[in-house]
């Protein structure tokens, strides 16, 4: 029964040590690796002391069935773990776990020599009693086979790797690499221990052939932990292109080289880093669920955080929007993930977004989606630009080129219309002609037919100022150009505007104080405002709100708008403070979008039939335009419209 005992109290001491060796192994990349290679300096030394008091298991079956404790219990599970640190880690992480072995074995030595000595001499306080005794009398047993000790522990250190990879290479199964390498290690430990210690001794052979048996069934209990172990929780280093003695060569041979090796490589994760973080493009990496899990500098600025701290670990669904203003929906995008080995690369998704600032600013973005490992954790990496100001510039572009081809179209519409218009003005003036010569020449008394010749006169009269408005529109109208005050000029046209029939309007009127000295012809000018009144009088109609139209005057500086001015005038950003400008407001029906590129076309009208030409925004285009202003319009349906006027000081020639 008490050899039962002490056989299950050595397996689950056994066991314990390796378990805690693995525990703190697969948590090294959490808690780091100091923990793990403390534990087993501490266990190396510790099986010094324990060899040194000789502590043995007798069972008095058979003798290959005795077993020391130090060299069975303690360092059984030392050489697993370091076939495991060859396993998963690599040659490199093994010559340094072989340089600490070798290091610290040393340091024992040299300690062990240092407070043996102490022990004796006198000026020492624990230099009498049994505890002095005691500890001189481990030193001394620990010294007398510590060169065999340390001769066999430090040929074990290389064997594990040799024989694992050996067994590896012959494609033999990870536990019958493991189990091998651990058996073998175990005949080459046992042989040159025993032959540095007792070469010559009649108990030399007693050494050698004990504890086999033991050590077999210990070897196979402790490989059958480390394989579930590797298999279930590591991943092993590809053995493929790794030499049975590529651990003695790099050891002896290439440690240097190695050493090298990593400094070039942290010299490379440098500049990567370096790379990354100067990087004008906004560098992200998320998990699954769309979590930020790093970020580059780039993308703190262009995201407008105050720092990277802020974007780690928030959702970048939660962030950003489609063209829509709708959140993204991170679900359409997991495809990204996939990570496709073909000639045509990884798979990429294109994406084109906004973000909405906590100052309510909107940047817009343009993203580059795709798929990478870390590790075995599949990520996303996002690459993505503020393109808010190339948008910005494009969009201008087409603004400006439609403006272009409307300016060009309205111009070919008034050089057509321009022609026609003087030619029926020739018309016109001789039918105007031949009745005045009918009335003068012939005395007629038919009243019928005096009505019939004052019908044609009137509506001659009625086409000559048509065909007048067609030739203002055509820029090919007379001119009177003189200095005028647009003050002035506003309150005349307002007078000619409002006769009692229309004081069920309000009008509100605001004119910039003194005088807006401006060069043009007064009475083409006045019709443009009357037109203008005209036509927000006419949208009041339509509208059941109460009827209010706003006329201001004011620098053209002062308004609060985008100025548009056509292609063929200065930088208008230049020339604001050159330029007055008259807004007439009104909170009428307004116009439909699609109508607004049109509304300063001939003949186009949204007027019942009967009611309008359509010729008298036309006039007004073209009256504005041969004074070297342009005209703006701004509206909403059933909110209203804005013209907005701008004319050239008198500084600037008209």
């Amino acid at each position: 029964m008490e050899i039962f005992v002490a056989c299950s109290l050595a397996l689950l001491e056994m066991t314990f040590i390796l378990v805690a060796l693995l525990i703190l192994h697969s948590l090294r990349k959490i808690i780091g690796s100091a923990a793990f290679y403390i534990a087993l300096g501490l266990l190396l030394v510790f099986n010094e002391i324990v060899s040194s008091t000789g502590i043995k298991v007798s069972l008095d079956i058979y003798p290959g069935a005795d077993f020391y404790i130090a060299s069975t219990v303690i360092f059984l599970p030392y050489l697993t773990a370091l076939m495991i640190i060859y396993i998963t880690e690599g040659t490199l992480a093994t010559q340094r776990m072989i340089i600490g072995a070798m290091a610290t074995l040393g340091i024992f030595i040299y300690l062990s020599h240092i407070t043996e000595t102490q022990c004796s001499w006198p000026g020492f306080s624990i230099s009498q009693g049994p505890s002095a005794d005691s500890m001189q009398y481990l030193l001394r047993q620990s010294q007398k086979t510590m060169a065999g000790s340390i001769l066999a522990q430090t040929l074990d250190l290389f064997m594990i790797p040799i024989f694992f990879q050996r067994l590896r290479n012959l494609n033999c199964r990870l536990f019958i690499s493991v189990l091998g390498s651990l058996m073998l290690t175990q005949i080459v430990d046992s042989f040159v221990y025993v032959t540095a210690c007792y070469w010559g001794s009649p108990e030399w052979w007693m050494y050698i052939s004990s504890s086999y048996i033991a050590k077999a069934i210990a070897t196979i209990w402790l490989s059958a932990i480390a394989t579930i172990y590797l298999s279930r929780n590591e991943k092993e280093i590809p053995g493929e292109g790794r030499g049975t003695l590529d651990i003695f060569f790099a050891f002896f041979g290439s440690y240097g080289i190695a050493q090298q090796l990593k400094k070039n490589l942290i010299e490379w994760e440098g500049r990567y880093k370096m790379v990354v973080e100067n990087a004008s493009e906004m560098i992200l990496l998320l998990d699954r669920n769309g979590k930020i899990l790093d970020a580059n500098l780039a993308a703190a600025r262009i995201l407008r955080t105050r720092s990277r701290k802020e974007l780690i670990g928030r959702n970048v669904s939660e962030m950003i929007y489609d063209s829509s203003g709708e959140r993204i929906n991170w679900e359409n995008y997991r495809d990204s993930f996939k990570i496709e080995d073909t000639t045509d690369g990884p798979h990429i998704q294109r994406l084109s977004c906004h973000i909405v600032t906590s100052s309510k600013e909107k940047v817009e973005l343009d993203m580059a989606l795709s798929g990478i490992e870390m590790g075995e954790t599949p990520v996303m990496m996002v690459l993505g630009r503020d393109v808010t100001e190339e948008n910005q510039l494009a969009r201008e572009k087409e603004e400006l080129s439609l403006r272009l081809t409307h300016a060009q179209r309205i111009e070919s519409i008034g050089q057509l219309a321009g022609g026609v218009a003087h030619d029926f003005n020739n018309y016109l003036h001789a039918i105007q002609g031949n009745v005045d010569v009918l009335t003068l020449t012939y005395d007629v008394q038919d009243e019928n037919v005096l009505r019939h010749l004052e019908k044609i006169s009137d509506i001659t009269e009625k086409a000559a100022a048509l065909t007048q408005q067609l030739l203002g529109f055509a820029r090919k109208g007379k001119y009177i150009v003189k200095s005028l005050d647009l003050n002035a000029l506003v309150l005349q046209s307002i007078d000619l505007f409002m006769p009692k029939s229309q004081e069920d309007i309000e009008l509100d009127v605001k004119l910039a104080p003194g005088k807006m000295l401006i060069k043009g012809d007064n009475v083409q000018l006045q019709q443009v405002i009357l037109n203008l009144l005209i036509n927000a009088r006419d949208a009041l109609e339509n509208s059941s709100a109460h009827g209010i139209i706003k006329v201001r005057t004011s620098l053209a500086s002062k308004l609060k708008i985008k100025m548009a001015p056509p292609p063929e005038l200065p930088d208008i950003r230049n020339e604001a403070g050159k330029y007055y400008a008259v807004t007439i407001s009104d909170n009428g029906c307004g116009i439909l979008p699609e109508d607004l590129l049109k509304i300063f076309e001939p003949f186009f009208t949204t007027k019942p039939f009967g009611k309008g030409t359509g010729m008298g925004l036309a006039m007004v285009y073209g009256t504005i335009t041969a004074h070297k202003g342009w005209i703006q319009v701004e509206s909403k349906e059933n909110k209203g419209s804005s013209f907005y006027v701008f004319l050239p000081a008198c500084g600037i020639e008209p």
